[in-house]
């Protein structure tokens, strides 16, 4: 159960990460966008929710100056008419309201007249006028505070009457009701930012997919573009923007040109390939003729003389060797062409690989150590095209690695295929060159190649003989350790 879960998480978040894709650049825009409008809409909520914050408070201090300055001007009036204890209560007492506590504390902290308000139980519970001033003497005339779980606006002056200080006049507002309703209107002005942000990043996604969608279509009709439909296939968004127009057009100069320059390619190629069969086959035949004179005349060597004799075997060698080459051009001139023909069937690979070892040790004089992983390894394959593959990576093997070091070949059979190892104990292949291994006429070691005989056709044509089998051929190398060299066959004509 446990496994179930968690492969179903896994699955889940390798959908996620194919939707979301950090280096699209939809997704790109669409958080960019939704990033710098949410920025904006919570900047806009922020300062709508301080401001209202502030208007509350703003009016509330209007109002307690008033109050005071009302206070004074009752006071001066009454006094006139009742002695001054009366009038003190009577002048607090007309300012006085339901949420509006007013009282005067004289300097030996005795409170000199309250406002009616102080009977009322929600100030009961807030405190007494001595431990309400014992808050509010701060340096600020007016400020903002909270009292067992009330939100109080309070400022407090001195009460002076006909140049006389009678003592400080505290005013106290309960404004916890209000408070109340404003948190109530942010809460909902956050809850509605909120709601029209994630709108607005549904909004922006949609329009950006859809400003995006003629890149899409443009990027679907490219991927099916084949070479030969170069000069055939034309790019047309009829209901895109005006940019993507004009990259469209661009594009379709684009597909006109390389067409041109394919089709010149092609020519060129064709032309190339056509006069490397030609002169490999016009070629080979006196070649041919010549080594057989060369070798005629070696056989009846009775009469010539020791350095006529090493010419005349030179001779020969080098016409073996240039009618081996032609005859690998001819094969690859075949190839581009597509007339390369293969006899396929089902044949033996031990069998092939004890020949191609046995004709090798041999020629090099060298141990050759083969290990089959089974006596009997089908393969299907053309026998001849499978032994210059076997031994022209031989030779390669033999020829760059040390005398005193074997070479090895390895067999086995995994699914469907047949595999082949061929591994030397050489100097290894440089990292930067097993890219351009199999190119034609690549080589690692100009010098070293030539005093070899090698003519850099040899992977090449490991290669081509590989892939027209329905194979494959790759190389892992390390340097001062060796190379392996791995060819891949199918075992039968069903075989993937």
């Amino acid at each position: 159960m446990k496994r179930a879960a968690s492969q179903g998480i896994h699955n889940l978040s390798t959908k996620l990460k194919k939707w979301i894709n950090l280096s699209s650049l939809e997704v790109q825009l669409t958080l960019g966008l939704g990033t710098l409008f949410a920025l904006s809409l919570g900047s806009v909520a922020f300062w709508t929710s301080w401001k209202m914050q502030r208007i509350l408070i703003d009016s509330h201090k209007d109002n307690l100056f008033t109050v005071a300055s009302q206070v004074t001007e009752d006071l001066t009036f009454y006094s006139e008419m009742l002695p001054m204890e009366k009038s003190l209560q009577k002048a607090l007492d007309n300012r006085s309201s339901r949420n509006l506590l007013l009282w005067v504390e004289q300097d030996d902290k005795s409170i000199a007249a309250t406002s009616p308000a102080i009977a009322r139980p929600a100030w009961q519970r807030v405190g007494h006028p001595n431990e309400l001033s014992s808050h509010f003497r701060r340096d600020e005339p007016f400020d903002l505070y909270q009292i067992r779980e009330r939100q109080l606006v309070a400022c407090h002056s001195p009460l002076v009457l006909t140049n006389q200080t009678l003592g400080t006049l505290f005013i106290a507002q309960d404004i916890t009701q209000d408070q109340r309703r404003i948190d109530g209107n942010i809460q909902t002005l956050i809850l509605a930012t909120g709601l029209a942000m994630v709108l607005s990043l549904f909004a922006i996604a949609y329009f950006i997919r859809r400003s995006l969608l003629p890149l899409c279509q443009m990027q679907t009709m490219t991927q099916q573009i084949s070479a030969e439909d170069l000069g055939e296939t034309q790019v047309v968004l009829p209901k895109a923007p005006s940019e993507i127009q004009a990259l469209a057009n661009t594009f379709n100069m684009m597909l006109d040109r390389l067409s041109e320059a394919w089709t010149q390619q092609q020519r060129i190629g064709e032309r190339q390939r056509q006069f490397v069969a030609d002169a490999s086959h016009e070629l080979r035949t006196p070649l041919t003729i010549v080594r057989g004179y060369l070798q005629s005349t070696l056989r009846r060597s009775d009469n010539l003389l020791d350095y006529q004799r090493e010419a005349l075997e030179v001779a020969a060698s080098e016409a073996d060797h240039t009618i081996l080459l032609l005859q690998d051009l001819l094969n690859l001139a075949r190839a581009d062409g597509g007339y390369l023909s293969y006899d396929l069937q089902i044949l033996i690979l031990n069998d092939i690989v004890a020949d191609v070892v046995q004709v090798a040790g041999q020629s090099f004089e060298r141990t050759i150590l083969v290990e089959a992983k089974s006596s009997l390894i089908p393969i299907y394959a053309d026998a001849n095209r499978l032994q210059q593959i076997l031994s022209h990576l031989v030779e390669n093997a033999l020829k760059y690695s040390d005398e005193a070091e074997p070479v090895h070949i390895k067999m086995e059979q995994i699914n469907q295929k047949a595999v082949i190892h061929v591994c030397d104990r050489g100097p290894g292949i440089p990292p930067q060159h097993l890219s351009r291994i199999f190119d034609r006429f690549y080589r690692l070691d100009e010098a070293r190649t030539r005093s070899m005989g090698g003519t850099g056709l040899g992977l090449s044509i490991v290669k081509v003989f590989a892939e027209g089998m329905g194979g494959q051929v790759t190389v892992s190398s390390e340097l001062c350790k060796g190379s392996t060299f791995t060819v891949t066959l199918p075992i039968s004509a069903t075989s993937p």
